[in-house]
């Protein structure tokens, strides 16, 4: 029997987007072209708020864990330093999963 190493390629792409009432007032799609790591959230989340060209918010415990477990995380305008011109600020994980998939599997021939 032979084995045939198969890499996986599906990273997980963050959708960003602030929200004024019901309306979208910016939109950016974030790629990250490696597996997500919960340790990197802020760093992922500043790259993403200096490409929307819009103030860094405080990145609370609770925000990576409804990231994690429910693939959405909600900032209010409370969570900023500065003022912002809109009422929140959401990142949505558009690809499905952010578990880690394996980077190889064998199959049987």
């Amino acid at each position: 029997m032979k084995q045939q190493e198969l890499k996986a390629k599906v990273f997980p792409r963050i959708w960003a987007k602030t929200m004024l009432g019901d309306k979208i007032t910016r939109s950016y799609m974030y790629d990250l072209g490696e597996p997500f790591d919960e340790n990197n959230l802020f760093t992922y989340i500043s790259e993403i708020t200096r490409a929307m060209d819009i103030p860094t918010p405080i990145v609370l415990k609770s925000h990576a864990y409804n990231f994690v477990h429910f693939n959405v995380a909600k900032f209010l305008r409370r969570e900023y330093v500065e003022e912002v011109d809109f009422d929140f600020f959401t990142i949505e994980n558009s690809a499905g999963t952010i578990k880690p998939l394996p980077r190889y599997f064998c199959e049987d021939m």
